[in-house]
């Protein structure tokens, strides 16, 4: 495991210049066209064995319709964590802010194509096996503050991917939200609440399962 605390201006300037170091091998993760602003007391955390080239990327092409030189990528840590446990991929586009205390935790054999948003005010987890299509928004909060008779209605809660799960293209992710382990989300869907039953298509907006027993490759 190599945990990185960003408590000096040191290790942000390296950072910010895309290389780790882990013994005598350099890890690239972010590509040239990713802007990376990194708080004190941010910490980005690689939890494996043997760190190694390509293990983790971010804002690099991997599709020719979403060109990192065209859809450049914005990664702001204030005072967050981010968590790898394996093989990553968070391709061109890609916009991620982790607020102060919150956490975005990615499984093994994360994989987005192109242009995702992630806000964290609380906590994202991403299981393993995750795949995610392009414009897709995660949220795990409402950006503002909702109150009724002085009590707040709307409170951040976490988003969980389960393992083997598919996100289509234009699909939005919002505070509770549970996607299920080995399920799909159509594309254009809006997801709002937990769904816990493995095996379906999930669409609509709000989303709601409209098949079951499904897999997918």
């Amino acid at each position: 495991m190599e945990i990185f605390d960003f408590n000096s201006t040191k290790y942000i300037f390296k950072f910010q210049t895309s290389a780790i170091k882990s013994g005598d091998k350099s890890t690239n993760i972010f590509s040239n066209y990713t802007r990376v602003r990194i708080c004190r007391n941010s910490r980005l955390i690689i939890n494996s064995h043997e760190i190694h080239a390509g293990m983790i990327k971010i804002g690099y092409t991997h599709c020719d319709f979403f060109l990192a030189r065209d859809y450049k990528s914005n990664i702001h840590l204030e005072a967050g964590i981010i968590l790898f446990n394996g093989y990553a991929n968070i391709g061109a586009g890609c916009r991620i802010s982790i607020k102060q205390n919150a956490k975005i935790e990615f499984g093994e054999q994360f994989w987005s194509t192109g242009p995702i948003l992630i806000i964290a005010r609380k906590s994202v987890l991403f299981e393993n096996n995750c795949v995610l299509s392009w414009n897709i928004t995660i949220m795990d909060h409402d950006a503002h503050d909702i109150y009724v008779d002085n009590t707040l209605i709307n409170k951040s809660k976490p988003v969980v991917f389960k393992n083997h799960c598919w996100v289509g293209c234009n699909s939005t992710i919002l505070k509770g939200a549970i996607i299920p382990r080995d399920g799909i989300i159509a594309a254009n869907s809006v997801i709002t609440r937990e769904h816990h039953m493995s095996n379906t298509i999930i669409a609509g907006a709000p989303g709601k399962e409209i098949c079951k027993n499904v897999c997918w490759k």
